[in-house]
């Protein structure tokens, strides 16, 4: 398949997301919990980086960063905020168990909590995803896209954000714990060039062992054909589809 010229992912209404949360949460916290890793503590890099630009932009009166694996973990983070009203952004790819379960367990307790649905379900999230794409691909012409998520081994088939990104966009998708998995995906592929990208907020292991193991298999048979377009967690925009979760919830 070909691309559509990039499109930024923001429309007007995103944008003036934005702008409410510049004027409305002067007084608010606003925290992001992540999976974080027991295996690799620089995990959270890129949430780390994303609370950074959106702390510098003056957007909240605090920002923070709390993980369900590794430190500070989200109740210390939340701890650090004080009384304060905080704005809770899972940085989650899908709205599942983590994100309706372990979240808010993990915050048990904490008094003044208004929860945003994770980044991931953000509609803007398919432009993202596009314009990441059509930047690493630019003049290589037409290729075949797969969109490699997660899934769930104990609940396989049930729609997710990736699904409705993917169809937005009209690429396959792929899991690493239900069907189809990427070599079902890249078998279908019908161009010589074929790009993956990964479908991950972090940097635990998923990024950095299981998924490049499949391509580096899957790259014995395609060959340079294959291209490894990394993972949507580290694009800089991730930065304003925080801010506008919690904006549009302001309605």
């Amino acid at each position: 398949m070909t691309l559509a010229p990039a499109r930024h992912p923001r429309n007007k209404s995103a944008d003036d997301g934005i702008g409410r949360a510049r004027r409305f949460f002067p007084n608010d916290a606003l925290l992001l919990i992540a999976h974080g890793s027991a295996r690799y503590p620089d995990a959270g890099r890129t949430v780390l980086a994303h609370a950074e630009t959106i702390r510098a932009q003056g957007h909240f009166a605090e920002v923070a960063v709390g993980f369900l694996n590794g430190a500070p973990s989200a109740a210390e983070a939340l701890a650090g905020l004080g009384t304060r009203t905080s704005h809770v952004v899972p940085f989650f790819i899908e709205d599942g168990y983590f994100t309706r379960v372990a979240v808010p367990k993990a915050l048990d307790g904490g008094a003044n909590l208004r929860f945003h649905p994770p980044i991931g379900t953000h509609p803007g999230m398919a432009g993202l995803i596009e314009n990441r794409i059509a930047r690493l691909l630019a003049g290589r012409g037409p290729a075949d896209i797969v969109l490699v998520g997660h899934g769930s081994a104990k609940s396989p088939g049930r729609r997710m954000a990736l699904h409705d990104h993917a169809e937005r966009l009209g690429v396959r998708v792929a899991f690493l714990e239900e069907t189809p998995f990427l070599a079902d995906a890249l078998a279908e592929a019908k161009n010589p060039l074929v790009a993956v990208l990964g479908i991950f907020a972090g940097e635990g292991g998923h990024v950095r062992d299981d998924l490049p193991a499949l391509i580096v298999a899957a790259r014995e048979r395609l060959g340079e054909g294959l291209l490894d377009l990394g993972s949507i967690g580290d694009e800089p925009g991730m930065a304003d589809l925080i801010l506008e979760q919690v904006a549009r919830a302001k309605g």
